[in-house]
């Protein structure tokens, strides 16, 4: 799957650098459902396992590794939580709506209106599948967990000590609330950047995705969840997966030009008898 969104992705970036290889030949590149819903449901099937791997069976490196941006403990603000929880709910609702919205001003029919808030909600899965699993090799103590007198991570900021809230303490980073807004606009700027003929849809959907993510990620820190180190490497990793999910609904077709225009051959002559 990986790979053929890199093959699809590596065509499209060649097709666009370079141009037609033939005078006689031009190349479309479109974003597409992929015929069978059984593809999108499959995928979504996957990423929602991965998420339940590295949330309920991975566990974090369980050390004592400080907040990567140097400034210790902060408190914990249950408040801008809250904010930050709520904030993805509607970022990734805006999103789809305006990839619908954006589809049923175009010439989509069928299941084919359905392609943006499609690709765009798989890119936010996929990004937030990829940083709950990789959050647990790093093993990284949130702010609020931190204790600057001892060095150790502790679990005060979870209001609980158990198993699952030692695992928490220890898994932030990166940041999983921002990474599905970052996954959102990085599918919605493939969509945009890679088909032969862009849409300026995509680009408003990209460009509110990434005011939702921006806004989660200053909750999020401000809340006592992350560093900055965090949220900036799940932005980063959450547009990069986002835009591969684009890659991966590309269509690749060759179609011959239609042939240069030439003047009707004279069937008959003014004044000539039928």
């Amino acid at each position: 799957m990986v790979m053929r969104a890199l093959t699809l992705l590596l065509v499209a970036l060649t097709t666009l650098v370079s141009g037609n290889a033939r005078a006689d030949h031009q190349r479309d590149i479109s974003v597409w459902m992929l015929g069978s819903p059984l593809y999108d449901a499959g995928f979504v099937a996957l990423n929602a396992a991965g998420l339940v791997i590295g949330t309920k069976v991975l566990h974090p490196l369980r050390r004592d590794r400080a907040p990567l941006d140097g400034h210790g403990h902060r408190p914990r603000v249950e408040a801008l939580g809250r904010a930050g929880d709520v904030a993805v709910v509607i970022g990734l609702i805006t999103g789809a709506g305006l990839s619908y919205a954006g589809e049923l001003g175009s010439e989509a029919r069928g299941i084919e209106s359905f392609r943006g808030p499609v690709v765009t909600l798989e890119g936010a899965l996929f990004g937030s599948m990829v940083t709950q699993v990789v959050k647990n090799f790093f093993g990284v103590c949130r702010p609020r967990d931190w204790d600057d007198l001892t060095r150790t991570c502790t679990t005060r900021g979870e209001g609980r000590d158990d198993e699952a809230a030692i695992d928490e303490a220890h898994r932030s980073f990166p940041s999983g609330h921002s990474a599905p807004l970052a996954g959102m606009a990085g599918a919605a700027l493939g969509m945009y950047l890679l088909p032969t003929t862009p849409r300026r849809e995509h680009l408003a959907v990209a460009l509110t995705s990434v005011g939702f993510a921006m806004t989660i990620v200053v909750l999020r820190v401000r809340a006592g969840a992350h560093s900055w180190a965090d949220t900036g490497a799940a932005f980063l990793s959450g547009g990069l997966a986002g835009f591969a999910v684009a890659a991966l609904h590309l269509r690749v077709s060759d179609s011959e030009k239609a042939p240069a225009a030439t003047a009707a051959p004279m069937i008959f002559s003014i004044g000539a008898p039928f």
